[in-house]
């Protein structure tokens, strides 16, 4: 991947709502250009969509550790696949250890799944934590981003 493709992968990070022409004329390249290469991005899976991106304020984020008994998760991966609540799964390093992001409207929602995690888990968990997320203070694919004096800034009204 050359320096216009990391160029043009940053510039639509911010903003992907972003014309061709602008980012064009960011970069010094014609608009055909910048479709050519954009479409070959999405083509190759670096790019795979693009989405509005809702801040709620009311919404409470929680982040689940959970480190399981062996290497048979796939039942409790599926289980918080279907939940609607989590946004985010990982497999992490480490050994048999799954991370979630949960969010929901409620702190009581985010309660009661984990409640019911362990609870139909038990025997599969070694350990969970879950932790309320306090504040954010940088998530670029979520739109929150700080500038070097701290303060919060939205990249479309700098």
């Amino acid at each position: 991947m050359d320096d216009t493709n990391k160029d043009i992968l940053r510039l639509l990070r911010d903003n992907g709502r972003m014309s061709f022409t602008e980012i064009g004329e960011k970069l010094g390249i014609s608009r055909v250009a910048v479709m050519k290469r954009v479409k070959k991005l999405e083509e190759a899976g670096i790019i795979r969509g693009y989405k509005a991106v809702i801040y709620r304020e009311d919404n409470v984020k929680m982040l689940m550790e959970i480190v399981t008994v062996d290497e048979n998760y796939d039942d409790i991966l599926e289980y918080l696949n279907r939940t609607g609540y989590v946004t985010e799964i990982y497999l992490m390093t480490g050994g048999n250890r799954i991370h979630a992001t949960a969010v929901a409207p409620d702190v009581s929602e985010l309660k009661y799944l984990a409640k019911m995690v362990n609870k139909v888990f038990a025997d599969k968990i070694e350990t969970m934590t879950c932790h309320g997320v306090k504040e954010i203070v940088k998530d670029l694919y979520g739109g929150v981003e700080y500038d070097k004096t701290g303060r919060r800034r939205n990249e479309r009204n700098e």
